[in-house]
């Protein structure tokens, strides 16, 4: 039987997917309130991976009232628990034992539709040559897509996409022939205009009317200014909504924890967030 991995080993696994950045939550999100937890040491069982803490969720990590004394009952698996949105967690639910991993900001960059060079590869852009979209809403270093060549019709990048993320709402420009695919985090008449810039930058653009007739912007939630300015150029887009592209994160790491550490049971849990009971408003 394979030795089950240590948090230290899962932990500096994820660092390696999603590196760490100085204005994201902290990685090690809820750590485990014990005297002798040691990250070297603590063996893992089982993860579970959500985009946020939901009933299901708890299910797996959280503490079962029983009148039964713990003595004799059986040991609950030892389990890590990843979140994208970690924001809502009850940590007063969480099973002693358990930790509580998280990343939104650099997940976001890199494992929805954004500086997602996994997904960009899968949908055969030329990675080696593409551009990152950097910079947004004031933070310059901030990554919020990927820019690159392509040589396939739009019908089968469509396809493509639809396997990737099993949904998408597509928005047919100009022409079947796409030339350059834009993964964006963003989608507006501003990032629609760079990228189009940028692509007429690289000569990735044919000459003549409309501009985008070869591009296709893939995205999360369909934006009217975006739409606007994607037709007014004659650019293809597709989008598959912000859960969607999120779930596609988890599941990529999901395939990733499941190479590595062979023994672990790894569990997905895509569901709806619980609701937070809100306190009564005073009259």
């Amino acid at each position: 039987m394979q030795k089950r991995p240590t948090h230290a080993a899962i932990t500096q696994f994820i660092s390696t997917i999603l590196p760490p950045k100085a204005n994201d939550v902290q990685l090690l999100y809820h750590v485990p309130r014990h005297p002798r937890y040691d990250a070297d040491t603590a063996r893992v069982d089982q993860m579970v991976l959500s985009v946020t803490p939901t009933p299901g969720v708890y299910d797996f990590i959280a503490s079962t009232a029983s009148t039964i004394p713990r003595a004799a009952l059986p040991r609950p698996p030892r389990t890590i628990c990843f979140l994208h949105r970690p924001f809502s967690l009850d940590r007063r639910r969480v099973r002693r034992g358990t930790l509580v991993v998280a990343s939104h900001t650099s997940f976001d960059e890199i494992l929805t539709v954004g500086w997602n060079i996994a997904l960009a590869e899968r949908l055969a852009l030329n990675v080696g040559e593409s551009i990152c979209v950097q910079g947004y809403k004031g933070d310059p270093e901030r990554k919020i897509g990927i820019v690159g060549q392509v040589s396939v019709p739009r019908s089968i990048l469509e396809r493509r996409v639809k396997q990737e993320f099993g949904v998408m709402d597509a928005y047919k420009g100009t022409c079947e022939d796409i030339r350059v695919v834009a993964i964006m985090n963003a989608f507006n008449a501003g990032e629609v205009r760079r990228v189009l810039e940028m692509a007429q930058e690289r000569g990735w653009m044919q000459a003549g009317e409309p501009a985008g007739r070869n591009v296709l912007y893939l995205t999360g939630q369909p934006r009217e200014s975006g739409l606007f300015a994607a037709k007014e150029c004659g650019m293809s887009v597709v989008c598959v909504g912000h859960r969607f592209a999120e779930e596609w994160g988890v599941r990529y790491m999901a395939d990733r924890l499941r190479t590595v550490f062979p023994s672990l049971s790894i569990k997905e849990v895509n569901e709806e967030e619980e609701p937070v009971p809100r306190a009564n408003s005073r009259d």
